[in-house]
């Protein structure tokens, strides 16, 4: 049914301003659950960098318990980026339904969300054997090195979760450049990019967000329906 002479309207479907939605608080959790990664990663790399100094078994123990902190820091911040990957799938699902390029971008992100899910597994694996050697007297080093060793089966757990997380990643960084280069969004298509490169990925979800938020905001704006006219949003053409 055609819209009457001087509706007002949204620019963009229900479908488009709720995968925009979507990937917004995707990116949102993307960067806390980042920092929270880092974070924890660098405490275990520095403690275990100044604890290899002292080899007592208090100094050993000092330095189990702030591996420990590390490691439940990259657990949440695992668990964020978990939720963060789920908002983006589901974001791609809706942005589906509007064009048919997002499918592959969904399936993608969902055997990512299958890696994660194994990759958060593997550091709760690692984390229980770490509170295991603590609890180890602390003179007994055959204890606490037995606690800390992980089966061939547990580190496959691990090296499995990282494939299928970077097989979500490309997932990832395809629905985001295609998201940003729908609704010309050029900072989204350079956060997406952004995901690849080390170090610099860390402004990533941070580009994301902010291009995401930026495209829900242009969707939600109301515009002037005339019958017959689509409506003046910019679609360049299918690459």
């Amino acid at each position: 049914m055609s819209a009457s002479p001087g509706a007002v309207r949204a620019g963009g479907s229900p479908d488009e301003r709720s995968g925009a939605s979507r990937i917004k608080w995707g990116a949102l959790l993307g960067i806390l659950g980042l920092l929270l990664a880092v974070v924890g990663v660098m405490i275990v790399i520095l403690d275990v960098g100044l604890g290899v100094t002292n080899i007592t078994a208090s100094g050993y123990v000092s330095l189990l318990h702030t591996i420990l902190l590390g490691v439940v820091l990259v657990v949440v911040g695992v668990f964020l980026a978990f939720l963060s990957f789920i908002l983006y799938t589901a974001g791609f699902a809706s942005l589906r339904r509007a064009d048919g390029r997002f499918r592959t971008p969904m399936v993608l992100c969902v055997i990512g969300i299958l890696g994660i899910a194994l990759i958060g597994g593997f550091v709760i694996i690692y984390a229980a054997s770490i509170n295991s050697a603590i609890n180890c007297p602390s003179s007994d080093s055959t204890c606490q090195n037995n606690a800390t060793s992980l089966t061939h089966g547990e580190v496959g757990i691990g090296y499995i979760g990282g494939l299928f997380g970077f097989i979500g990643l490309i997932g990832a960084i395809l629905g985001l450049y295609r998201f940003g280069s729908k609704y010309s969004s050029s900072i989204t298509k350079v956060g997406a990019i952004l995901y690849i490169i080390p170090i610099v990925s860390v402004l990533a979800p941070i580009l994301v967000f902010v291009g995401a938020h930026q495209v829900q905001k242009k969707l939600s704006e109301p515009v002037m329906a005339t019958p017959g006219v689509a409506p003046n949003f910019p679609v360049p053409p299918p690459p």
